[in-house]
Parts: structure tokens; sequence; C-alpha cells
């Protein structure tokens, strides 16, 4: 049986029950609900970094009002700026899309106010949502930029403890920090002493670098050993060459005895010098013959070993890597066998005693047992980045690789430096440094980051040179003044509003 009942009966009906039932709601009128605004889904709260902010209502809205920039706002809270965007509906969902993209750990403040909903009911009161961009593909910004006194190119670095340490550029400057690299004098500058690299620190008083003489009428065509043993304010010549290039400088202590060090370079084609400064005793290896040029030599921290390494010209714009081991302390040295294609070699550096970084062009990295001359390539799967096209902009960033520190109270953490070269067909080259931090030994890699420098912390200059005091105290550095450290073991600091863009 079907029960019909008109409206006005109900009417009746509640005027009948009044009294004892307290019917006080109009049967006419639909029933209200509280428009509220919510996220579309809960990882709405993290966005890429042009992502959009999605939101759903739980009733129907009146369109026009949803989409007035004045009940939508979303606010920077890095910058307090608001951020230009626009809205637009995709089905029910009211959708908000950044102009441009946000750097990223952007934290953002959604204010929604003054919606209605299809009967033009307001809403109770506005809302906030608070949502961040994505994390940075580099995460660990660890390194934080020292105050430079110079824009010079910086060469060589090297700390007495975590306070004092010197710096050196390639026309010569030294410069001293006695603060951790809070601020730096200026110390030694003569125009007879250029093309100076790897300043090197003894005790208190000695350093040691390589460079260009020109004293009494000789020319830049000779290379030379400096010593100052007044703690940077002048410096003599230890012994010379000419013609040579002498491009690096390692050198270890001896508890008991004076340093012994290795000089990598060339005399007409790839040469190395070992110095014993207790014997005052120079050996010399090559030059090898034929157009090899050398480009670095390290000492293994027990001082057993050592390895050199350059490139051959094989024609007007190719070259490939060359490199040799020592087992006598860098007196004499013999081939290593290389894999096919190897490139040029810019850098090498001591993992242990025993086993060394070969590094070099289109991501080299080869890992060499000096004793066996075993060679083992790292690759992308070590986390070494590999060259990247993107024929779409006509983009390719490759990288090459200069130099290799561990760390000698523990020889699991290190690092490997150099440059990543951004190139566009018919623009100049954009050149970075890269910083890769290993924490098993040199097995595999991760890449880190400078705090507060462009580009999400990637944008800093080229690297020259990198001083390990140990896992906590590093500083690395590089062209146009730059000069960075890491004073902590703190991995992935990265917060919000870490990173700039500009």
């Amino acid at each position: 049986m079907r029960v019909s009942i008109s409206l006005r009966s109900v009417v009746a009906l509640c005027l009948a029950t009044f009294t004892l039932a307290g019917c006080d709601k109009d049967p006419t009128a639909l029933e209200r609900v509280t428009l509220t605004p919510q996220l579309a889904i809960a990882a709405d709260s993290v966005i890429s970094r042009q992502g959009s902010i999605r939101v759903l209502f739980n009733a129907p809205v009146n369109q026009a009002t949803a989409l007035d920039p004045g009940n939508f706002t979303v606010i920077n809270t890095c910058t307090g700026l608001p951020v230009a965007g626009s809205l637009r509906f995709s089905g029910d969902t009211l959708v908000f899309t950044p102009s441009q993209a946000l750097p990223f750990l952007t934290g953002l403040s959604v204010r929604i106010q003054g919606v209605l909903d299809q009967n033009d009911n307001p809403m109770a009161e506005p809302v906030i949502f608070q949502l961040r961009t994505e994390n940075p593909p580099v995460s660990d910004v660890s390194w934080e930029q020292l105050t430079s006194p110079t824009n010079d190119f910086v060469s060589g670095v090297s700390f007495l403890d975590r306070n004092v340490g010197y710096i050196s550029t390639i026309t010569g400057g030294v410069y001293k920090t006695d603060n951790g690299g809070a601020s730096f004098q200026a110390l030694f500058k003569v125009p007879d002493i250029t093309s100076t690299r790897d300043i090197r620190l003894v005790s208190a008083d000695t350093l040691y670098m390589v460079g260009t003489p020109s004293f009494g009428g000789s020319t830049f065509s000779a290379a030379a050993l400096f010593r100052s043993i007044d703690a940077g304010k002048t410096f003599q010549v230890v012994f010379s060459e000419d013609p040579a290039n002498m491009f690096s400088l390692a050198v270890r202590k001896r508890t008991g005895a004076a340093p012994e060090m290795v000089i990598g370079g060339s005399r007409g084609s790839m040469a190395a010098w070992r110095y014993d400064q207790e014997k005052d005793s120079i050996a010399r290896f090559g030059p090898v013959g034929g157009s090899v040029f050398g480009n670095m030599a390290d000492l293994s921290p027990d001082g057993a070993n050592a390895a050199l390494v350059g490139f051959q010209i094989l024609g007007p714009s190719s070259a490939a890597g060359v490199a040799y081991r020592s087992n006598d302390g860098g007196r004499t040295y013999v081939p290593i066998t290389l894999p096919a294609n190897t490139r040029l070699l810019r850098g090498v550096g001591f993992i242990n005693n025993t086993d060394a970084f070969l590094l070099g062009d289109t991501s080299t990295v080869l890992r060499v047992n000096t004793t066996t001359g075993v060679v083992t390539p790292l690759g992308a799967t070590n986390g070494i980045p590999q060259t990247q096209s993107d024929p779409a902009t006509g983009t390719t960033i490759f990288y090459l690789f200069t130099r290799a520190r561990f760390a000698p109270d523990d020889p699991n953490v290190g690092w490997i430096i150099g440059t990543a070269v951004r190139r566009v067909t018919g623009q100049p080259d954009v050149r970075r440094g890269i910083i890769l931090i290993t924490r098993d030994g040199g097995q595999t890699f991760t890449r880190q980051a400078v705090a507060n420098a462009s580009e999400n912390g990637l944008g800093f200059p080229e690297l020259r040179d990198i001083f390990v005091l140990n896992k906590n105290f590093a500083v690395v550095v590089g062209d146009a003044g730059f000069v960075a450290a890491r004073k902590s073991d703190t991995q992935n600091f990265a917060g919000l509003c870490s990173f700039r863009t500009e």
C-alpha cells in the first residue's frame, strides 16, 4: 500500500504538534551544510616545484567566488610574498598552479576565504593549509661558504687544526686564518712567484707550495718547490727545474722526522719528483717521453706507495689517460694498464695505504691497487654522476673529477671533487663545482651541496683543492675566491627555506 503525504498535511501536522514536539524547522528549506575545503589528497602537503595545489569542498560551490583571487591566496613563507599563479576547476576540484617553479623546500601557506556554496551561503571562517615544495635532488647541504679574502683563483688549502689554516692563489697570494675561516689576512705576495698550487702546512711555522719562480732573470719556464719557515710571511726556493711544470704537491708528515713529499708535473713530458726534507734529497722520475703530460701525483698515508696521472695527446681534439704507480714511495714508477678508452686523467688521491682513485674527464673514476696494478672502474651504480643529454633543449651536462681526499681518522669517509659542465649549443659553457662524499671507503658516493649557494645549493664555482683534517672538518677552494667548509659530520640538515634559485 502506497502512503502519500502532501506538503500541506506536513505543515498542519507540525502546527498541531508544535507545543508537544517543538517542530521549529521549515520543511521547505534545504538543510545547510557548513562549507569546508580540504586538500584533495594527503600527499598534496608536499608538491613538486611547480606542482598544483588541489582543493575539494564538502559541498557544491559558487565557482565564481572560488575562482576569485582574493579568496584563494598562496604565500611563500620563506619570503613572505604572494605566489603568482592561476586558478581553475577540474571537475569539482579547485586547482592552483604556480606561474613558475619555486625553490625546493619552500614553505607555502594557502588561505581560502569568502567562498560561497551553490545557495550563496558563505564559509563559516577562513581555512589555512600549510604545504611545502619537494626535497631537492641533493639534500645534504652540510658545506657552508666562508668569507673569502680574494676573488682570485684559489688553488691550494691546508689547515693545521680547526682554527689555523692557509689558502693560496694561482697568482702567488697566500692568506691565513686563525679562526676557522671566519676571516683571512693577506700574508705573502711577490711578483717573482706565480702559478702557485697546493699549499701544504707541516707545522705552525713550516709550509710548502709549488709554483713558477722568476728570480735573477730566470724565465717563467721554470718550476720550483717553495718553503716558508716563518708561518707564511716569506718563501724560499728549495729546488727548481728549468724547463718544467709542477702542478701538484702531496706532503706526508712523519713523527720524529721531517716530511717527505711527491710532486706531479712535466719536464717536457710527464715527470715526478720526490723530496725528503730529512735527508734533503731529491729523486726524479721521467720524463717518460712522447706527448705525455703529467697532472698530479699523490703519496700513500704510510709513504710506501705513490701514483702519478696525466694524459697523452692522440690528435687535434683527443687525449687518453696515462697513469703510473710506485711501490718505493715515489722514487721509481711503472705504468698502470688502464681500461680501453680511458679519457684524460686530471687527478689522483689515495684512499688507504694501497688503493687510490684515478680521476678525469667524462665521469672517469678508477680505483687502482698500487701494489698489484688492478684497476676497477666506478660508475652510476656507485653514485658517480654520468653525462646527461636533453635533445629537446640541446643541453648536455658532463663531469670531470680532479681530487680525492679521505679522513685520516676514518678511512671510510672521503670526498671526490671536480667540475660539472653544462653545455648548450651556441652558448658559453656554465661550469660549477661538484662534491661527492663516500661513507663506505669509496664504494658508493652521494652528492653534497653548499648551504645558500645558488641553483639549489649546487651553483658554486668549480673546485681546485680539498683539505681534510678529519671526518668532522674539511675545506674546499676554487675559482672566484671560493672557500667553503664542512665543520661537522652532520649529513642531511636541509630544511625549509634552505635553498635559493637566483
